[in-house]
């Protein structure tokens, strides 16, 4: 295989260039195609100017870190990584199609429950890296990818260390400042746990602000800014109203100054969220860790068992992505009919008027998790008050290795167009009573996967827009006590 000149995608065999992705320090990364099987790849690539020895060194960890963890659900998946004849080298990754959690907290707000779904994926795969030794230390939005599916995916590795032990050359590795703790950006830690426990809860933060948590607005947000305050102001709060006061708490918890005040493991700081999840009455996020046997763990903050299905293919966890930037204005003009007699009735329109797009009336979820609740406060400083103790975790373990969860059937929709507007049906296997559904629908096809997910409670649904108007659609399916379906494809009608 050869490379091109520096900043270009090289040849590699097997594979067909497509498109730049981005760019860092000291690596490319590009998105081909495999040719057989045939699907989208990422591709990091060495950058040929100034590589020494210890990025070399450090790229290779990358990929050897990642492929030790690339089964979790959440950790981004490594297929293989070789050098180049002119001595580069690159990694091929599972392609995550953009964008990534730091441009959506840019450009949208994300909810309180996405934020808390997030943050309990996100602890289990820090948390499986931590049992297996390996400390991350550059937790921040722009290294959590989104699957096609909305699951996060936690990336870059490359200045991933040993919990113990660790080489000298790690002292020489860069930190991004604004979400690091001030034990690492003072050179009192090289990072453990507690720091990756710091940097996660600081990306949470930015997921509900939109910007790091010691940035001002306006002000000097320089490294050289940044840090003072990090090691001496105190955790500001959100300042959203929909924020509540435990979640806060726990964020101000989990960025304390000091380490020993922290949640000493990322699985303490899930189950906190957890204990946030339940109070708000939000559907229940598991945590999904290795166990000590190498075993899937489905552990949630209740002590209960996740429940039990029997199907030994369906051994991933996922999560509906559900974008909350508002394109449009939600409204509503009529009922349709139950997609099957044992479905809630009385699903809502959506209505496409002058170009905008009206989203329908949510439902709301009430997950039944049990008893624990783990509220966190602050009797002064750094020192957080506990009001109850945690429950020991339950596990469920089946054949194979992998906890077993039931997903719904990615369904097939249709449509049409009728008088006033257009009307979409959809059709999958293994209909249960209380499914309901997730729509995304826009005027163009290019649109439907930023627009707002709108709830639907039955089947048909549909659309009210002017003759000969463009509307675009797809549904997933959603269970109260389990994960989204994958998204249908993209069905485009006129308006009749």
């Amino acid at each position: 295989m050869t490379r091109a000149a520096p900043g270009s995608a090289p040849e590699i065999p097997g594979l067909v260039y497509r498109q730049p992705l981005g760019s860092g320090g000291y690596a490319d990364v590009f998105l081909y195609e495999q040719q057989m099987p045939r699907m989208p790849v990422a591709v990091k690539v060495l950058k040929r100017d100034g590589l020494t020895p210890a990025i070399r060194r450090q790229f290779v960890e990358e990929a050897n870190t990642m492929a030790q963890l690339a089964d979790h659900p959440y950790i981004v998946q490594v297929f293989r990584s070789e050098q180049l004849a002119d001595g580069g080298a690159y990694l091929v990754m599972k392609y995550y199609p953009p964008p990534n959690l730091a441009t959506r907290a840019k450009r949208e707000r994300l909810t309180v429950e996405e934020v808390l779904r997030t943050g309990i994926q996100l602890a289990s795969a820090v948390e499986t890296a931590h049992r297996a030794g390996i400390v991350h230390r550059d937790i921040k939005p722009a290294n959590v990818l989104v699957s096609q599916y909305g699951a996060p995916g936690l990336t870059d590795f490359g200045i991933a260390g040993r919990a113990v032990g660790q080489d000298e050359h790690d002292e020489d590795v860069g930190v991004s400042v604004p979400w690091s703790p001030p034990e690492v950006l003072y050179g009192q830690s090289n990072g453990d746990a507690r720091s990756d426990v710091y940097s996660l809860a600081a990306t949470l933060w930015h997921l509900l602000v939109g910007r790091s948590p010691f940035e001002q607005p306006g002000g000097d947000n320089s490294a050289y800014a940044l840090m003072p305050r990090i090691r001496a102001t105190p955790v500001p709060q959100t300042g959203r109203a929909d924020v509540p006061l435990s979640l806060e708490r726990l964020l101000g918890h989990a960025m304390a100054k000091k380490p020993d005040a922290r949640p000493q493991t990322a699985i303490d700081f899930a189950r906190g969220l957890q204990a946030i999840e339940q109070e708000q009455r939000f559907a229940r996020t598991p945590i999904v860790v290795l166990d000590e046997s190498g075993h899937t763990t489905v552990a949630d903050s209740t002590g209960q068992p996740a429940p039990e299905h029997t199907d030994p293919d369906r051994t991933s966890v996922r999560a509906p992505k559900v974008t909350s930037a508002q394109t449009y204005t939600p409204t509503t003009t009529s009922t349709s009919r139950p997609a099957h007699e044992e479905a809630d009735a009385g699903s809502q329109p959506t209505t496409i008027s002058g170009g905008a797009l009206l989203a329908g009336v949510g439902v709301v979820l009430v997950a039944l998790v049990g008893a624990l609740v783990w509220a966190i406060g602050f009797r002064g400083g750094d020192e957080p008050t506990e009001a109850s103790t945690d429950a020991p975790t339950a596990s469920v373990t089946q054949g194979g290795g992998g906890a077993v969860v039931d997903i719904p059937e990615q369904p097939a929709i249709d449509g049409q167009g009728i008088a006033g507007g257009a009307v979409f049906s959809w059709q999958y296997a293994g209909v249960r009573k209380g499914d309901y559904y997730r729509m995304r629908i826009a005027p163009s096809e290019a649109q439907v996967a930023d627009a707002t997910v709108t709830t639907v409670k039955a089947m048909p649904h549909r659309v009210t827009a002017k003759p000969g108007q463009s509307v675009c659609a797809q549904v997933a399916v959603a269970r109260a006590a389990g994960p989204t379906s994958a998204y249908s494809a993209i069905k485009c009608v006129q308006g009749g």
